[in-house]
């Protein structure tokens, strides 16, 4: 099981590192970390970079999901990695903010939309493709093939907006994986995200979960 880890330093306990395993969250202050600006709430990482990139908190489920901004607001410099916590491990990270804790109350629900935000930042984020050419949909425009089942899986993932939101930890002795085949601009990619268990179709958000198409 992946963990989240926060390590607190400096003289004024204002200076985080936080990681997942060996990747790199945030390193830096603490100071506006989380905050509720623009009628959302919102969490500032920088990755290890010298650079901030916004992404908001929101309630997916009995968790919790960080999700990126807008296609409309997204461009080629955006840095996003998508986090879903358990409330224990949202508990963790809040203990360590100096944000009101009467504003966490301001949390919104995710939406199919954001879901669709989240695959299009780690379809860009893998392959450095640009954001600002793409929307989800064209992004299926793209597709010409599917390694296996492409009638099922293309039809799983045009019909993303039926099923609402479930998500659940990957278990991978249980799903394999399909690959889907896509041409952009004379390039084409092998995305390698979508997952099959011999009767659903599941596509990865994070490395450790997984949401029913």
């Amino acid at each position: 099981m992946k963990k989240y880890t926060y390590n607190v330093t400096g003289e004024y306990k204002d200076w985080l590192e936080m990681k997942k395993e060996n990747i790199v969250l945030h390193e830096g202050s603490l100071i506006g970390l989380i905050s509720y600006v623009h009628d959302r709430l919102e969490i500032r990482l920088n990755y290890g970079t010298d650079k901030y990139y916004i992404s908001e908190i929101k309630k997916v489920g009995n968790m919790i999901i960080t999700t990126p901004l807008e296609v409309d607001d997204l461009n080629e410099g955006y840095m996003y990695i998508p986090l879903l916590l358990t409330n224990e491990e949202y508990e963790e990270l809040v203990e360590t903010s100096y944000i009101d804790r009467g504003l966490l109350q301001n949390i919104r629900e995710a939406t199919v939309n954001d879901i669709k935000n989240i695959l299009l930042c780690n379809f860009k984020n893998k392959f450095k493709v640009d954001m600002e050419v793409m929307d989800y949909e064209e992004l299926l425009d793209n597709v010409i093939a599917f390694s296996e089942h492409d009638e099922e899986v293309e039809g799983a993932l045009e019909r993303i907006d039926e099923y609402g939101i479930v998500i659940s930890r990957l278990q991978d002795d249980a799903l394999t994986s399909i690959t889907m085949y896509i041409d952009i601009e004379n390039n084409v990619y092998e995305w390698d995200e979508f997952l099959y268990d011999g009767n659903e179709f599941y596509v990865r958000i994070t490395d450790d979960y997984v949401m029913h198409i």
